[in-house]
């Protein structure tokens, strides 16, 4: 238990105004200790009041109104719509589909690499290079790319068993 004060005291305490404690005390079930006679005034615990004063604080920082959450939501509705006229939104569908035209544009490149690499070889050294050693390397990396969303809990940067063992060769032959 804290210090019993009045009303006054409590303001002075509190720093809030008298009528403030007041309404507070009539809407809020603001707590008091004894409610006054007449002619005396209601006691108040300091302690139990700061203690109601937290609990309002915190109720009143985490928890909005239906009204305020319908008004928020509106809001960000509108800015939406705002944001798509004036072209700086779009729908996932269309970069979806942007997307998809890109990865199919870069899988076809790929696919023709062996033959450009066989022709670039040749042409600076003379030397002809059979397409069907690289293709298998070109088909194995879109493999691996093919399958990028199922491993998306992996880590990209982690180092997969298989590929230590190449690592590991690889050293013992350079």
């Amino acid at each position: 238990m804290g210090k019993t004060v009045n009303l006054l005291e409590l303001a002075e305490i509190t720093g809030f105004a008298v009528q403030t404690l007041i309404r507070w005390q009539k809407d809020e079930d603001m707590p008091f200790l004894l409610a006054g006679q007449r002619g005396r005034g209601n006691e108040y615990d300091t302690a139990a009041v700061i203690s109601w004063l937290a609990r309002r604080e915190v109720h009143r920082a985490g928890l909005s109104s239906p009204k305020d959450e319908l008004d928020r939501v509106r809001k960000v509705e509108v800015e939406i719509r705002i944001g798509e006229k004036l072209d700086l939104l779009a729908p996932a569908a269309t970069f979806e589909s942007l997307w998809s035209n890109h990865i199919e544009a870069a899988k076809t490149e790929l696919l023709l690499l062996p033959g450009k690499l066989a022709d670039a070889v040749f042409e600076a050294h003379g030397i002809e290079v059979d397409e069907q050693l690289t293709l298998p390397l070109i088909e194995e990396c879109l493999g691996k790319l093919q399958h990028l969303d199922e491993d998306d809990d992996a880590d990209p940067d982690s180092e997969h068993p298989d590929d230590a063992g190449d690592l590991e060769e690889d050293d013992e032959d350079g």
